[in-house]
């Protein structure tokens, strides 16, 4: 099942006896969601980062494809000999433009996602850090249970006894 922010709004915790404290989990369940709210918010703005580069490289491609199609026809009728060379250092120069947007876009791009790897790395290690933590914590709860069950246990066969013994005098 995946969890969502509105499977952890809406949870409901069966009340047990001896149970967790109400409020701490409640406290805790809001911390978490804080952090997914935080983290969706910051998704949202990386893809939207994405799209507006992505939108930019689009344009500079349109913008490259458009101009070696009006240059040549200029060229041609002005001067086809002496402008030849000038529309090939031109178009050589956009297909340098051209290759810098997409490398810098490219970088960019990785450079994003590279950045929301490591934050989901880092969370993913941070929550496995704190199951860690409620683990090692709910069996130091548990042994400390069986602990006062058994000193009780003791406890109570010991007043048993005491009872069976006054019975025997009696």
């Amino acid at each position: 099942m995946a969890i969502t922010l509105d499977t952890i709004v809406n949870k409901v915790f069966k009340v047990v006896k001896n149970g967790y404290d109400n409020n701490e989990v409640e406290a805790f369940l809001d911390e978490i969601l804080e952090e997914m709210e935080n983290r969706e918010a910051e998704t949202e703005k990386l893809k939207e980062k994405i799209a507006a580069l992505t939108g930019e490289l689009e344009q500079a491609k349109a913008q490259l494809a458009a101009r070696p199609a009006a240059a040549p026809a200029a060229s041609v009728q002005a001067a086809p000999e002496r402008h030849s060379e000038s529309f090939e250092l031109v178009l050589t120069k956009a297909k340098g433009a051209y290759d810098e947007i997409v490398a810098a876009a490219d970088a960019r791009a990785e450079e994003i996602v590279s950045k929301a790897n490591q934050e989901a790395a880092s969370i993913r290690s941070n929550a496995e850090s704190q199951i860690t933590d409620l683990t090692d914590k709910l069996a130091a709860l548990r042994k400390q249970t069986a602990d006062y069950y058994a000193a009780l246990k003791k406890v109570v066969d010991a007043q048993n006894a005491s009872m069976d013994q006054i019975k025997k005098l009696l």
